[in-house]
């Protein structure tokens, strides 16, 4: 099956949030998104967690410092939320989201 999104894509305004030491919301459900580049611009290993799941450390998907990327695509599509965690305090995770 061939990935189809349905209707024009536009790119949202490019942003960052600040990732600390303890589980948290890095981006909000979104069912208009159809695709998303989340990048560790930060010197920490930040960690995610899709859907409800809280972030822990050492586990999930890894970005690893200082451009550690993760491109959400056909394969791994999901419109959920997506929490965060990261060795320590003020981590910047760089957020490009794709909608419908």
């Amino acid at each position: 099956m061939t990935f189809q999104p349905l209707g024009t894509i536009n790119a949202s305004a490019p942003t960052n949030i600040l990732i600390g030491t303890t589980s948290g919301q890095a981006l909000a459900e979104n069912l208009n998104r159809v695709g998303l580049i989340l990048t560790n611009v930060s010197n920490s290993t930040i960690y995610l967690a899709l859907m409800d799941f809280t972030a822990t450390l050492n586990a999930g998907i890894v970005l690893t410092p200082f451009g550690g990327v993760w491109t959400m695509d056909q394969f791994n599509f999901n419109n959920s939320k997506i929490n965060a965690i990261a060795h320590s305090a003020n981590n910047i995770l760089s957020i490009q989201e794709f909608i419908r």
